[in-house]
């Protein structure tokens, strides 16, 4: 996690609108898959660091605005608060109150751009961060770079969340124009990710083939004199193939380009 100094910016209280979903309660446990094994709704206090925390009850009506982080390979894999696995590539994050799991929406205040995450962690424990998101809800929100970002956060219901994920699931293309795509370029990839450090790529390469995707590799190449490795699979030849690999690829939360050569 990063450790810059930065100054939390005061609470917001606007209310946000109803929202409506036509998912029934089904689709919905299904959507969020909920991995967490400990139950942490009720209320409990603990100590980090020598500072004491007391957990809310509920989300409901939750709104904040403050200086939001972002951690990643290093903790990658190790459990968190709620039972689950991390994974850098999923739309997560870590809150030092909220009842395991919430949902809350993240907004970057300075370019508009937002991100649904579960909360699944305890964090961040460094003075006036509100909020340590995953690698992915990061990049969502175009904030890598910085590292960090003034956010604003609202509590969310479970519908709202599984409709986001439920979209951001979406295939690129249709099929029809998946076809044409194909016809037209003897060798495609699929691109999932560009790193400086190889050893990122490495953990993106792993994770991917732990889903059964066994074409995937890295692709080294320089860029203005400075090294990239891309992580891409294939080549793909076929609609079906591309389906097949599309569907396993839903469960990151990955930006996915087509490569063709």
């Amino acid at each position: 996690m990063l450790l810059s100094a930065v100054v939390i910016i005061a609470s917001c209280s606007t209310q946000s609108p109803v929202f409506k979903s036509d998912l029934s309660k089904k689709e919905v446990i299904k959507i969020l898959n909920d991995g967490c094994t400990y139950d942490r709704s009720s209320k409990e206090r603990y100590i980090v660091k020598g500072k004491r925390y007391r957990t809310l009850t509920s989300s409901k009506g939750y709104e904040k605005r403050g200086i939001a982080s972002w951690y990643g390979p290093k903790f990658d894999g190790k459990q968190t608060a709620c039972g689950e696995i991390y994974d850098m590539y999923k739309y997560t994050a870590a809150h030092k109150t909220l009842p395991l799991p919430s949902y809350v929406k993240v907004i970057n205040i300075r370019n508009r751009k937002s991100v649904i995450v579960k909360i699944n962690d305890r964090g961040p424990f460094v003075d006036n961060r509100v909020i340590d998101l995953s690698y992915a809800a990061a990049k969502k929100i175009d904030m890598l770079d910085k590292g960090t970002a003034i956010v604003r956060i609202n509590a969310i219901s479970q519908e709202e969340a599984a409709e986001f994920m439920k979209k951001n699931k979406k295939r690129l293309f249709s099929g029809s124009i998946f076809e044409r795509i194909i016809k037209d370029n003897e060798k495609f990839y699929l691109q999932v990710g560009a790193f400086s450090d190889q050893k990122n790529a490495e953990i993106l390469k792993i994770k991917i083939s732990q889903l059964g995707i066994k074409t995937v590799f890295i692709n080294k190449a320089r860029v203005n004199g400075k090294a990239i490795h891309r992580v891409r699979i294939g080549p793909i030849k076929t609609n079906e193939l591309y389906n097949r690999v599309v569907d396993k690829l839903t469960l990151l939360s990955l930006n996915i380009n087509i490569i063709s050569e």
